[in-house]
């Protein structure tokens, strides 16, 4: 008997629902809203913090960046705009010396020059490294082979190129043992690097070629200094020491006293990483913030059109309450009417925020995540919230004396 009674509450609650579908399609908007909102900030931050990783990632993990300063001081007055020249040899072998912990290494230098294939030329950055600069960056070719340490040490005139220039200089075509002029020196492509975009220091590395060191230094750039020096360390822990065992060897060789400024900067990519993940976590912290301000202002949504649905159905509410129904009849049905709602509107916003996180991860060119666990934990505060909120108007609903509510105009 009371099974069937509560069959009979909720068929008229679901035809009542059908018969107010404006109402009905508020309350589920607002509760698809909230869940959707939620799901989406978390995901959109999720994406961000990965692509930004994966950026730390691609300059390196366990890595010191060692970089010449670019001004100087000459005649007590700061010269600018020149590189300094004094991060050179010595100092790469001494850092390579002291540093027994670290795996591997690589000096650097750049340039821009004209570079020609057939008919087709551009301006390009070229960079001399190391046959470790791409193990250390977690760079790998898409065709072809990297120079190896035999061709490094003979001056080999062996390239690599960067994906776009790759595209600019041969088109649709393999590279792949073709010629390409650098400042007039012939070259050979050994290979194509794969697709990296822009990095975080926004240098394209997709456009720039890459050669031996030594064939950068003494073919192309007639140079006796580093713009640069890039190791690794055995382990991630050991990064601020050997920063610190860095800076005290350069300042050492480079005869700076203690009033002097550095002529060199090292980049620790500790110290970076810390700090980037310290700002993805407040991200995080502040985006599931407003995505429980969202779910927050969906159940005031919830309460505030039950609360006007009570008043609207007074009437009707004390004439159920004339004809038999109890206040427990009247607080089940509005009840399972908001639950209704409220889970319908919160699976349409589950639904709604796969397609709606993947098209803000493509427009801002962030890896598309989509938390499953947050997913769930979202739709269910929000389903619970919601039907947290429909309490207080229930209970106004089951409250109704008959003779108030047929008074009632």
């Amino acid at each position: 008997m009371r099974v069937g009674r509560q069959l009979r509450i909720m068929r008229r609650s679901l035809s009542l629902l059908w018969r107010f579908r404006f109402r009905s399609s508020l309350l589920v908007l607002s509760a698809s809203l909230g869940v959707a909102g939620v799901i989406c900030s978390v995901n959109y931050g999720a994406g961000g913090t990965r692509k930004l990783l994966e950026q730390i990632q691609r300059l390196g993990t366990n890595v010191l960046i060692v970089t010449p300063s670019k001004s100087q001081s000459v005649a007590g007055r700061a010269k600018t705009g020149q590189a300094v020249t004094t991060l050179t040899q010595r100092d790469y072998l001494a850092l390579r010396r002291e540093l027994l912990d670290r795996s591997r290494s690589s000096g650097l230098v750049s340039a821009s020059f004209w570079t020609k294939t057939g008919d087709l030329s551009k301006n390009a950055t070229v960079v001399g490294c190391e046959p470790d600069y791409f193990p250390i960056k977690n760079w790998d070719v898409t065709s072809g082979a990297l120079f190896d340490s035999n061709q490094e040490l003979s001056a080999a005139r062996v390239a690599l190129l960067g994906w776009s220039a790759a595209t600019d200089l041969f088109g649709s075509e393999s590279p792949i043992g073709r010629r390409l002029m650098i400042n007039r020196v012939p070259f050979t492509v050994v290979g194509v690097l794969s697709e990296r975009g822009q990095s975080l220091d926004t240098a394209n590395e997709d456009t720039q070629i890459y050669v031996p060191l030594t064939t950068a230094m003494r073919r192309l750039m007639n140079v006796d200094y580093f713009s640069g020096i890039i190791l690794e360390i055995a382990q991630l822990e050991a990064l601020d020491a050997s920063a610190a065992t860095t800076h005290a060897l350069l300042r050492q060789f480079h005869h700076l006293r203690a009033k002097q400024k550095d002529d060199f900067q090292i980049q620790n990519q500790k110290t970076l990483l810390d700090t980037q993940q310290l700002a993805a976590d407040r991200l995080g912290f502040f985006l599931r913030w407003v995505g429980a301000s969202a779910l927050v202002v969906s159940g005031l949504g919830m309460l505030g059109i039950t609360w006007i649905a009570v008043k609207e159905r007074t009437r009707e509410l004390g004439i159920r309450r004339a004809l038999g129904a109890s206040a427990g009849d009247i607080f089940a049905q509005m009840i399972f009417e908001s639950a209704v709602v409220a889970l319908t509107g919160c699976g349409l916003g589950l639904a709604l925020s796969w397609p709606t996180s993947r098209l803000l991860s493509s427009s801002a060119n962030y890896p598309f995540v989509f938390d499953r666990a947050n997913a769930a934990v979202a739709f269910l505060a929000a389903g619970l919230l919601n039907i947290v909120f429909a309490l207080w108007p229930s209970r106004q609903a089951a409250s109704i004396s008959p003779l108030t509510a047929l008074k009632y105009e």
